[in-house]
């Protein structure tokens, strides 16, 4: 009974250094983007969303802050700019993608690459001159 008891609270102590560990190791950014985007190949609706990235990895997650559904994309950091903060999408017809993040002082800017759908409506743009760039403020 003692072995068991010891061992569960060694798994929890074990939890909750791990979950505060992780939670350093996190930066968190959030922004309202008025409008559908895609993130590779995921297809993602307007709303609020929370950015996450794991300064230990090339990746970064992006969750919706109401339904809590999120995506994970490889990403490229790039040197600081001193800029505000802010997501920047490509947009081609009526479609946007994410393609890149700029972080609070501290944070790393991260470009996300090109899926073969927006690779596609970008040679398609360069014929028609109609991509664009939008850029959405970081709360």
């Amino acid at each position: 009974m003692n072995r068991n008891l010891i061992g569960i609270i060694s798994l929890v102590a074990l939890t909750v250094l791990l979950n505060a560990t992780v939670a350093n190791a996190q930066a968190r950014l959030s922004a309202k983007v008025p409008f559908a985007f895609t993130v590779g190949t995921a297809q993602l609706p307007a709303g609020c969303y929370q950015i996450i990235s794991m300064q230990t990895d090339s990746s970064i997650m992006l969750r919706n802050c109401k339904t809590g559904a999120a995506v994970v994309s490889q990403v490229r950091p790039e040197y600081p700019r001193d800029t505000k903060s802010q997501m920047v999408f490509h947009r081609l017809g009526n479609q946007y993608f994410l393609s890149e993040i700029w972080g609070a002082a501290g944070n790393a800017e991260v470009t996300l690459p090109a899926s073969k759908q927006e690779q596609e409506l970008q040679t398609a743009a360069r014929q028609s001159q109609s991509g664009k760039e939008v850029a959405i403020v970081l709360n």
